[in-house]
């Protein structure tokens, strides 16, 4: 027995079960243009309530954005059938095709999320064929709905990295916690206090049972929440962040240098010195040696100062154990102290401060670039949307394009 045409429209292009195509038409709301779909049910007026079968009391229209076809949106037209039950009064029949009362069906909701999952809502809404406010809307409601199961699709984490963004200007940041082994973003808050960090790990305290590090930057509010909320072995600082710690310190040092050279040398020194004595050793060609030669006899000081960045640096190079290079740290520490380089001196203090958090990084050589690499794609994201008022829309959609969303997604289907 072969299906009527206006049935196989329903279920095959549209992907609505139950009822046939009445009519289309091609209309202009708001000047675009749609094509409105009127649709009947295939099954006899039924009491939603008790199921029994009942003639029609009355029937009202029901508008339903459904999908796209050719940049022009699809509305679907249903007539909702109400029934008198003797049992259950006046009851309006099931419909699946949308959620609740909703303008949208969820058909719609998982393209538009799957659209905005690759592209801004203005590429979306054109594509579709909606306005804007209406693609936000959708996908604000959709991503909400998805991060109900989010806690239950986490997986359990062994290493983490947590470190601040920007997310729009003039300081506004919020902290991402990212895992390690995936590179994907566990979750967002606003802020970068100590007090947005503790949250974050109160909220997935189930996932954290098997937690071994914690890699950060030198923030002191995230050093404070880690040591509160776990103990300090679970710190790992940054390698990078230290080496442009220690970078900035050489800048310092090659200021004060600078500053008591004649003009005419003085600009000479800035041109050619700079970038040299920033740059590393490993990372210099023949060029970059015999000027660094030259370096040596033009401006000893300058020179010392080099090869003591060079000194702490390459600690972090090697494969040396716990104990040595605590012992390797404290003599550096040492050297410092007694040269005439104040920020050199400031620096040192500093890594005795912070020795025991330092040498962490010996017994796991893990490092905070997932979640700079996780920042970059943030900061694209904001680009993309021309920054977002809503932060909660922000969260979610960082959500969904660097965590665990989407994956509720794909197994709810």
């Amino acid at each position: 027995m072969s299906i009527p045409l206006e049935r196989q429209v329903s279920e095959i292009l549209l992907k609505v079960q139950g009822y046939s195509v009445e009519s289309l038409s091609e209309v202009e709301h708001r000047g675009r243009k749609q094509i409105h779909v009127r649709l009947n049910s295939l099954y006899p007026p039924r009491c939603r309530m008790c199921g029994q079968e009942l003639p029609i009391y009355d029937t009202r229209e029901r508008y339903i954005h459904h999908a796209s076809i050719l940049c022009y949106a699809i509305v679907l037209i249903l007539k909702m059938r109400r029934t008198n039950c003797p049992c259950c009064g006046i009851k309006t029949e099931h419909q699946s095709i949308a959620e609740g009362k909703k303008r949208h069906s969820k058909h719609l909701e998982n393209c538009v999320l799957q659209y905005t999952y690759k592209l801004d809502n203005k590429s979306t809404a054109r594509l579709l064929g909606y306005s804007i406010s209406s693609i936000y809307r959708i996908d604000k409601a959709g991503l909400e709905k998805l991060e109900l199961g989010l806690q239950a699709k986490t997986p359990k984490m062994k290493h983490l990295s947590i470190d601040e963004t920007a997310y729009k200007k003039h300081h506004h940041y919020a902290t991402v916690l990212t895992n390690q082994e995936d590179s994907r973003v566990v979750d967002l808050c606003l802020g970068k206090s100590k007090e947005s960090a503790k949250s974050l790990f109160h909220k997935y305290s189930d996932k954290l049972d098997w937690l071994e590090t914690v890699a950060m930057d030198f923030s002191q509010s995230y050093i404070s929440a880690t040591t509160e909320y776990f103990a300090e072995h679970y710190i790992v600082f940054d390698k990078f962040h230290f080496s442009q710690y220690v970078n900035r310190c050489l800048e310092q040092v090659r200021r004060m240098i600078q500053r008591a050279l004649p003009d005419d040398l003085r600009y000479q020194s800035k041109k050619y010195s700079r970038w040299l004595v920033l740059r590393r050793a490993s990372n210099m060609n023949q060029n970059h040696l015999d000027r660094l030669e030259q370096l040596k006899s033009d401006n000893t000081d300058l020179f010392d100062a080099y090869l003591l960045k060079e000194e702490l640096l390459s600690i972090f190079g090697v494969e040396v154990g716990k104990e040595d290079a605590r012992k390797l740290l404290l003599e550096w520490c040492e050297m410092a102290n007694n040269t005439k380089f104040y920020p050199f001196h400031k620096l040192a203090k500093s890594i005795q401060s912070k020795l025991k958090l330092l040498l962490n990084w010996f017994d796991t050589h893990l490092s905070n670039a997932k979640a700079e690499a996780v920042n970059n794609v943030i900061k694209v994201l904001i680009r993309r949307a021309y920054g977002y008022k809503d932060f909660e829309y922000f969260r979610l959609k960082v959500l969904q394009r660097c965590g665990y969303l989407m994956d509720v997604l794909t197994h709810s289907n």
